[in-house]
């Protein structure tokens, strides 16, 4: 069990790296195309730009870290024939797995 969580890890740990750096850098070029300057760095800006910069980066990291973990799931799953740890087989859902709950 403790090498199924260990490549668990590594597989998610590779799909988060990967869509972390695309979501990064496709919320960077439509920063720059949308309102034709760099984003801010370090504050440099004024409050909306600030606050428009973090709010677009947090929407884009939300996403890409929900899709690089279901990514990372079904590879598994399809690699291993079995579900990853902390996640379980459902006919119900389009992806066919689904996040265990803990129960206590």
């Amino acid at each position: 069990m403790v090498g199924a969580k260990i490549g668990w890890k590594l597989v998610q740990a590779a799909f988060s790296i990967a869509v972390g750096l695309a979501a990064s850098k496709a919320v960077s070029t439509a920063w720059k195309l949308g309102s034709g300057g760099k984003p801010p760095k370090k504050g440099q800006g004024g409050y909306l730009e600030v606050a428009a910069w973090a709010a677009a980066s947090a929407a884009a990291t939300a996403v890409a870290t929900v899709f690089a973990e279901r990514q990372a799931a079904s590879y598994y799953l399809k690699s291993t024939g079995h579900a990853p740890p902390g996640w379980e087989q459902d006919a119900t859902v389009p992806s066919g797995l689904v996040k265990s709950i803990a129960k206590d």
